[in-house]
């Protein structure tokens, strides 16, 4: 089945990544042209893999005009890259190599997409006696950080290999040795090797661990301790002040003579309610330690993450 998009948030990026004229002098091997090219949304990520239908023309002019060659081919597309020969079906011997530079354009879904890339070749000669293709580097499963996009890397290292992005691999030889319909997606992640038979770096892998799972982020058990000690020492307010109330009986002296009796009396009057004066004020001293312990807050962001720098990483499929 073939994979549908809205041209208008199609881009073709960096058409030519690596052009190269093949045939013999003698004619018995028809001319073919290696190329390969990048295509991606206008977010930047790769078209879905699958099959495309592409329209390739060569002009003698970077825009307008009327095709000198067109030839019409049924692609599949792995991380946006896809790989062909021009002249597969159609020949290009009746090209005026010598006298005409020639510009390649790419139709998708009835659309030739923008711009035309000149046509170049590599420093052998048209009449070289065999082609000249770029051999993929590595081994089917080998896994490769990289500087240099998708366009630029499958120019060097052979389009058997894709970007790291989850996307499909189906019929590919790596799907046929592990299984599954899709390579790793390794977008934001770091990767660690795998334990080995002796090595315990990696407290929640071993080395029957399934390979390239993702592991989450997470932080190694710790704490954060802190003490306080306090001391304090001084005076109670002042307090206890108080009185107390008692009963007197008081002595009556009555000199009868005085009052003209014939003789003096002695006795007591009736008691009477009395209250003592104030006392008992006082204060105590009082020394206190002791001392506190506890959590500290949270501080951070949202992972965990050291000084790192960011490539890309492809993985050989085929």
């Amino acid at each position: 089945m073939k994979n549908s998009f809205s041209l208008s948030k199609f881009i073709h990026c960096t058409l030519i990544m690596l052009i190269i004229a093949c045939f013999d002098v003698s004619g018995q091997q028809a001319k073919k042209i290696s190329l390969q090219g990048f295509l991606k949304d206008a977010n930047g990520k790769a078209v879905a893999d699958g099959s495309q239908d592409i329209i390739f023309k060569l002009y003698t002019q970077e825009s307008g005009g009327t095709a000198a060659w067109t030839e019409s081919q049924t692609l599949n597309i792995f991380g946006g890259v896809y790989s062909t020969h021009l002249g597969k079906t159609v020949t290009l011997e009746n090209l005026n190599w010598g006298a005409s530079t020639y510009f390649v354009g790419v139709t998708v879904q009835g659309t030739e997409l923008t711009p035309r890339t000149e046509l170049t070749f590599a420093p052998y000669s048209l009449g070289s006696p065999k082609a000249q293709e770029v051999v993929c580097s590595g081994a089917v499963g080998d896994v490769k950080y990289s500087i240099l996009n998708p366009t630029q890397f499958a120019a060097v290292n052979g389009n058997c290999w894709v970007p790291m992005d989850g996307g499909s691999m189906v019929g590919s030889k790596l799907a046929g040795i592990i299984g599954g319909s899709n390579v790793p997606d390794g977008g934001g992640l770091f990767i660690r090797a795998q334990e080995t038979e002796t090595s315990t770096n990696d407290p929640d892998r071993t080395k029957s661990s399934t390979i390239a799972t993702v592991q989450g982020d997470d932080n190694k058990t710790h704490n954060h301790s802190y003490s306080a000690s306090v001391s304090v020492s001084g005076y109670t307010t002042s307090d206890g002040e108080h009185n107390h109330t008692y009963t007197d009986n008081y002595f009556v002296a009555t000199n009868k003579s005085q009052t003209g009796a014939a003789a003096n009396s002695i006795g007591y009057g009736a008691g009477q309610t009395l209250t003592t004066a104030d006392a008992g004020s006082h204060q105590h001293y009082v020394s206190l330690s002791g001392s506190a312990s506890g959590t500290t807050s949270d501080t951070g962001v949202t992972e965990t993450r050291p000084k790192n720098m960011n490539f890309y990483v492809y993985i050989r499929i085929n």
